[in-house]
């Protein structure tokens, strides 16, 4: 006779009772073996950082274009290639920083604020009220050079998510806040598949028009342009109009 189960008998059948406790086992070790396959699938976050809380004092040049920055000396002879290291600035929140540097544009000051930082990019989150003008000289920029036209691919990102104050800072899982952080001022960068970060600027070599990108944050295109650098820096001349979508866009 074959067993069945019936629910108010003491015990459950033998050849029932060795079948639940076989499935649950082999169900225990599935739940296992596929914990560990999606830990190990799963990307490394970045090593990046955002001292929150963590007050720091800054002294340096602001350059307003095309995005807010501090050129910071470097220590040591000033005559050296890549003299100062150059700072991206952003207000607290989703905001840009260019209300607070206005009219500072060659002006050595002193700030105070949080540090961003990721390989290949610093960023410093400005205390609103904190930028001072000094008597200091200023640092001369390096004159910017053309280092010709360029086919990238990549991803537009914002810059103070990707540095640090998110991780990750890209992908699908990140667009809506992406978007709204560039809609605030913050300076969009383009990562190319090789991990190059690339500030995004117009025709102009001036900052992009703040909604201009929202379309395409947060999807693999393909860019060309023209490719500048001045300092540590390097912008990437993009005309908007000639962006397009994947064909694969999801």
């Amino acid at each position: 006779m074959t067993d069945f189960y019936v629910g108010y008998l003491p015990k459950t059948p033998v050849t029932i009772a060795r079948f639940v406790r076989r499935a649950v086992a082999a169900l225990g070790f599935l739940a296992v073996a596929l914990a560990l396959v999606f830990v190990i699938a799963q990307l490394p976050f970045a090593n990046s950082a955002f001292e929150y809380g963590k007050l720091r004092k800054f002294e340096g040049t602001i350059a307003t274009q095309p995005y807010p920055t501090l050129l910071v000396a470097r220590p040591g002879d000033a005559t050296q290639e890549q003299k100062y290291s150059e700072y991206l600035l952003v207000a607290p929140g989703k905001h840009g920083a260019d209300d607070l540097v206005a009219g500072l544009n060659g002006k050595h000051v002193r700030l105070q604020g949080q540090l961003i930082y990721r390989a290949g990019g610093t960023m410093v989150e400005v205390v609103p009220g904190s930028i001072a003008a000094t008597e200091s000289v200023p640092i001369v920029e390096d004159a910017t050079r053309d280092l010709g036209s360029v086919t990238v691919t990549g991803e537009i990102v914002d810059s103070k998510c990707y540095l640090g104050v998110m991780n990750p800072g890209q992908g699908k899982v990140h667009r809506d806040c992406a978007v709204r952080c560039l809609s605030g001022g913050t300076p969009p960068i383009f990562v190319t598949t090789e991990g190059n970060q690339l500030l995004l600027v117009g025709p102009d070599g001036r900052a992009l028009t703040r909604d201009t990108l929202r379309d395409f944050v947060a999807e693999t295109i393909t860019i060309r342009g023209d490719l500048l650098q001045r300092g540590e820096a390097r912008f990437l001349k993009v005309d908007v109009r000639e962006l397009r979508h994947t064909a694969d866009r999801i």
